[in-house]
C-alpha cells in the first residue's frame, strides 16, 4: 500500500482535520449564504489579509467587480473581510463572489448555479480514492522532492496559483513558484541553469479546458522537454470560468495536504511562523 493510501497514517498528521474539511462538498453553499451578512452596503472596495489577496484579485478579474483591493492594514474605509487565510480556498472564493454578484445585483441562486460542482471529479480527489486513480495524490507525488514551477496563461489562473503556492508552503513547508506565460515566454524559455537544475523543478501548467491554440506555447513545450524539465498538464472539468477556478482551488487544497503527508508535516504546525510570533 502506498503511504498516500493508508487512511490511518493520513489521520495522524492531521491534528485539525483538514483534511475533513477539503471534502466538505458544502463549502460552496456555505460562502454563499455566510457573505450575506456583509451584504448590508456595495462592496467598492476590500480590505484583505495579504495571504487572501490572490483570491480577492482572482474574484475581481473573473467578476469584472472593479474592486480596489487593498491590504488589511491600510487606512481605508473599506470593510475588512471576514474570512481568513485558515478558511477552506474554496469557501473564501464563493464568498467573494457573492460580494461581486451583489454588486452586479445577480440572484444568489444565480450565482449558486453557476458555481455548481462536479461531485464525481471532487470524490476523485479523497483518500478513499487510490493514488492511481486520484488526481491530487498523483500531483502531489510529481511535486514531492521538486520545487513546484505552477505556470498559469490567464490572468485570474495566475492568481489561483498563487493561493496554490502559498497553501503549498503553509501545509507542506514546500516552496512553489509561479509564473505567468510572460515569464514562461521570455525568462523559462531562456534561461540557462546547473545540471541538476531540472531535476528539481515539477512544471504544472495549469489551464483552462479548452487546448491552447497559441504556437508559442507549443513551442515552449518543446523546450521544456528537450531540457528534462518534468512537466503536467493540469485542467480542471470543462465548466465557465469561476466553476473552473473554484474546482482548481479544491484540487489545490488536497495537493497541498497530500504534499505534508509525504514530508511527515502536520499542515497546522507552521512551526517557523510560530517562532517569528507571527502565529499562536
Amino acid at each position: 500500500m502506498h503511504e498516500l493510501d493508508d487512511l490511518a497514517l493520513l489521520a495522524r498528521s492531521d491534528r485539525r482535520r483538514l483534511h475533513e474539511r477539503a471534502g466538505d462538498l458544502t463549502l460552496v453553499r456555505r460562502g454563499l449564504i455566510d457573505a450575506q451578512s456583509h451584504l448590508d452596503q456595495p462592496v467598492a472596495a476590500l480590505l484583505v489579509a495579504a495571504d487572501l489577496e490572490a483570491l480577492a484579485l482572482a474574484v475581481s478579474r473573473l467578476c469584472n467587480t472593479g474592486w480596489s483591493v487593498n491590504p488589511a492594514d491600510a487606512a481605508h474605509a473599506a470593510p475588512a473581510l471576514r474570512v481568513r487565510f485558515d478558511d477552506h480556498p474554496a469557501y473564501v472564493f464563493a464568498y467573494l463572489c457573492a460580494l461581486a454578484a451583489h454588486g452586479a445585483h445577480i440572484p444568489l441562486d444565480s450565482l449558486a448555479d453557476s458555481l455548481a460542482l462536479n461531485e464525481e471529479w471532487l470524490h476523485s480527489l479523497l483518500p478513499a480514492t487510490p493514488h492511481l486513480q486520484n488526481p491530487a495524490k498523483q500531483l502531489a507525488l510529481r511535486f514531492f522532492s521538486h520545487t513546484p514551477l505552477l505556470w498559469a496563461e490567464a490572468p485570474w489562473l495566475v492568481h489561483i496559483a498563487q493561493d496554490w503556492r502559498l497553501r503549498i508552503l503553509r501545509y507542506a513547508e514546500c516552496a512553489a513558484l509561479v509564473a505567468d506565460l510572460s515569464d514562461m515566454l521570455q525568462g523559462w524559455s531562456m534561461a540557462r541553469f546547473p545540471a541538476f537544475w531540472p531535476n528539481t523543478i515539477c512544471v504544472a501548467h495549469l489551464a483552462c479546458a479548452a487546448p491552447p491554440d497559441d504556437a508559442r506555447i507549443f513551442t515552449l513545450q518543446s523546450i521544456l522537454r528537450k531540457r528534462r524539465f518534468d512537466s503536467i498538464e493540469v485542467a480542471p472539468p470543462v465548466g465557465n470560468a469561476p466553476a473552473m477556478a473554484l474546482h482548481l482551488l479544491y484540487l489545490g487544497e488536497w495537493v497541498a495536504l497530500y504534499l505534508a503527508a509525504l514530508y511527515g508535516v502536520d499542515p497546522a504546525d507552521r512551526v517557523p511562523l510560530q517562532l517569528l510570533g507571527m502565529v499562536e
